[in-house]
């Protein structure tokens, strides 16, 4: 081994040595690199850095042979005895960091779990704007070395500008900032510099908070009280907070239950007690009028979501950190905010796919909050009215789950009624295509004829979704990807939604031996908007999805909108289905509910029908009776029996007993391993040569119920142009599965010469 200081030399029998290093004492760091592998790295600390470097700091180390500076974060300090040859910390990146050793654990935790190097974990979990300390500002002060007696005694010649700096410093009874001195001495900065250099004068440079316009809302309390079901899941949850441990509370509340009383009060006993409290909610673009009401029923209240600048984002972890803000209210990044005393999580509507991070690392803010919470020894509650079918099984089998039921409306509200229309008979008895049955005109038209308010979800953008030659069959396709084109007709393009490829919308086939007029099916949010406005020419209609809401202040002004009664339909995607509560909603329509259990995902059922109840839950949340209208071509699937009762139990007994039976979550854990390449056979090969590897590294292993499905192209076959196919891993547990991919690291199975390889721990979605 090779000792820095030392010289190699030769043994009495020619081979090489090198003699034993002098122990040395120095401090060490621990860097994790944000760089592919999960290893952490020693360096020494240059005595420069030994009093101010700190654990969860941004640095610059070399790596490699070269020393190439990259960036990491430090994840341990020790002074420690060392005699091997260590290369130093280059450079401090942030001066202050709010990656607390909690954090840093909690990181660890993440890591382990998801398969994901620890210096990609740590950068995640601190926003950016934070970690560069944006919303702070260089304010530079000065104040005398000398005291003003001595230098104006001293008998040097001092002009009148150096005089003046001086007499107003000597005045002050602090350091002043220096453009507010230069303003009154009338001098420029020149002359200040010049008595720095003399040492008449020192320059302090501190960082100061910008100040921002405050945060909190005036607060609003409502007049109604809680009900006797509220009141007992309430009395559940403040014993849990109250003992002060680990917990998971699973909130089972059908729609307009008035789950999120029972969060606020919970939150407030927390908040007495002095700690504090996270609330989550889906994508804030969802949930707008939900954050805007909690925000307004709590002071000293943090909203930290991805419309925020970088000066609010940052000036709101700050504040969190000190402890002034006892309320977090936020989307994915919020279950990281620094509190330095919490007392509870909440999750609002947990079964949400948005809580998945889809870059590395592909966590689950439910479940991370849940690891969270456990590291705290704090309670986490998890509310929804159709939970995630997981959870719904460990509320039953786990003694650290509680479940929670509460099966009336607030005001015992009557339930909507729902209706299963079946398209197939209207195609026949109205030969052509139909957007809207003859029912949901009916009861569409009597809604607005009575002057209340409807929702109609089409939960796909665009005004048709294939374009096709009726003579030849050519499609128009992607040339990118395995998909459609679909028409957005405002605009006279064809889109594809995954690699957002465009073209001007063809009339005529592109078959040159053809040439025939080219046709246009499905049908899209924008078609539904065009229907209506056919139908019903006066009234008021606006289209809720991506294409129309491109930034958060737009949702905020349809929500304001649509709660004033400037707006009667809203069309949308499921943007509507969830966080809107208007008591003049007395309509509810689904249009092609079908669509998404066709899908051939595993979750594809449940997904459907969590749309269908959320959206339906929008009806009838007040004095206004509910009816909902949902269109299909396949009324007999079960999940549409079970949707029109509102009957969430038997359902998830129905799916709990299919997944069972074919070793789906939870009775196995998952892991997709998805390997892409432009050339598809490259892409094939390197898939069946890794299923191989993966198999020997399960039969050398003692793990029990390990296994790999696959490979199979993706449901999703083509993206961005690059060939995609899917492995899947199952375990018996979360710990087994970690060792699995432990095992398959250090094998080295994982290595590929595919153009990109993603592993994703608990998928929400195989497509």
């Amino acid at each position: 081994m090779y000792v820095m200081g030392r010289s190699r030399g030769h043994d009495t029998t020619g081979h090489l040595w090198v003699e034993e290093g002098d122990q040395q004492e120095r401090m060490i760091a621990e860097v994790a690199p944000v760089v592919p592998g999960g290893r952490t790295y020693s360096f020494t600390v240059p005595e420069a850095l030994e009093g101010s470097l700190t654990v969860g700091q941004r640095v610059m180390v070399p790596l490699g042979r070269r020393g190439r500076l990259v960036e990491g974060f430090v994840v341990g300090l020790d002074r420690r005895v060392w005699d091997s040859t260590l290369r130093p910390v280059d450079s401090v990146v942030d001066p202050v960091s709010f990656l607390t050793p909690d954090l840093i654990e909690l990181g660890r935790e993440i890591a382990r779990h998801y398969a994901c190097p620890l210096g990609r974990t740590l950068k995640a979990i601190t926003p950016e704007a934070v970690r560069r300390q944006r919303g702070l500002k260089t304010v530079r002060y000065a104040r005398l070395i000398q005291a003003a007696d001595r230098i104006l005694a001293s008998g040097k010649r001092i002009s009148e500008k150096r005089r003046a700096i001086v007499e107003r410093l000597a005045g002050a009874t602090e350091a002043l900032r220096v453009d507010r001195l230069l303003a009154e001495a009338q001098v420029s900065p020149a002359v200040l510099r010049a008595m720095v250099r003399e040492g008449w004068v020192e320059v302090i440079t501190r960082k100061e908070v910008i100040a921002e316009e405050p945060f909190d809302q005036p607060l609003t309390e409502p007049a109604f009280q809680l009900n006797e079901e509220q009141r007992r899941a309430l009395k559940t949850i403040n014993a849990e907070i109250d003992a002060n441990r680990f917990s998971v509370t699973l909130l089972f509340g059908v729609s307009g239950s008035g789950k999120t009383e029972v969060y606020i009060h919970a939150i407030r006993r927390v908040v007495a007690s002095g700690k504090q409290a996270i609330l989550l909610v889906p994508e804030i673009v969802l949930t707008t009028q939900l954050v805007g009401r909690l925000a307004a029923r709590f002071s000293d209240v943090a909203v930290s979501h991805s419309g925020l600048t970088d000066v609010q984002r940052s000036l709101i972890w700050r504040q969190v950190a000190t402890g002034d803000k006892k309320v977090i209210i936020g989307t994915r990044s919020a279950v990281f905010a620094p509190c330095p005393n919490l007392g509870l999580i909440c999750v609002d509507e947990e079964q949400e796919t948005s809580y998945k991070n889809l870059q590395a690392p592909r966590f689950n803010v439910r479940d991370v909050a849940i690891m969270r919470a456990q590291q705290a020894g704090i309670p986490v509650v998890l509310g929804s009215a159709t939970p995630l079918i997981e959870t719904w099984y460990h509320s039953e089998q786990r003694s650290d789950y509680r479940r929670i039921m509460i099966l009336r409306r607030v005001r015992d509200l009557p339930m909507p009624k729902v209706y299963i229309v079946d398209m197939r008979d209207e195609f026949i008895e109205q030969k052509r295509v139909v957007v809207l049955s003859r029912l949901m005109k009916k009861l569409l038209a009597e809604t607005l004829h009575r002057g209340e308010q409807a929702v109609l979800l089409m939960n796909r953008r665009g005004f048709a979704n294939r374009i096709y030659c009726p003579a030849c069959k050519t499609r128009i396709t992607c040339p990118n990807c395995s998909v459609n084109l679909v028409v957005h007709s405002t605009r006279g393009e064809s889109i594809c939604h995954y690699c957002r490829s465009r073209i001007e919308t063809p009339t005529v086939c592109p078959n040159v031996t053809c040439r025939e007029k080219l046709i246009q099916t499905g049908t899209g949010t924008q078609r539904v908007e065009d229907v209506l406005a056919k139908l019903f020419p006066e009234v008021r209609i606006e289209r809720v999805d991506s294409d129309t809401m491109r930034h958060r202040e737009q949702y905020r002004r349809i929500v304001d909108d649509f709660e004033a009664r400037k707006i009667d339909v809203l069309v949308g995607t499921q943007m509507i289905a969830k966080g809107l509560d208007f008591p003049f909603v007395s309509f509810v329509g689904v249009i092609h509910a079908d669509t998404s259990a066709l899908a051939g995902d595993f979750r594809a059922q449940e997904r459907l029908f969590q749309l269908i109840t959320q959206v339906a839950g929008r009806a009838g949340r007040a004095d206004v009776p509910g009816q909902v209208v949902v269109q299909t071509t396949t009324p007999a699937f079960p999940v549409l029996r079970y949707a029109l009762k509102h009957d969430y139990q038997s359902f998830a007994a129905e799916e709990l007993q299919m997944r069972r039976r074919v070793g789906l979550p939870p009775f196995r854990r998952l892991a997709r391993i998805v390997l892409a390449h432009p050339r598809e056979e490259t892409a094939r090969r390197e898939a069946v040569s890794m299923a191989q590897r993966i198999c020997e590294v399960i039969e050398s292993t003692s793990l029990r119920y390990a296994d790999v499905l696959g490979p199979t192209p993706c449901m999703l076959s083509r993206l961005r142009g690059r060939y995609r196919y899917d492995l899947l891993l199952r375990t018996a547990n979360a710990s087994s599965m970690r060792q699995l991919i432990g095992h398959l690291e250090q094998s080295k199975a994982l290595n590929t010469k595919a153009d990109s390889i993603i592993i994703d721990v608990d998928p929400v979605s195989l497509t």
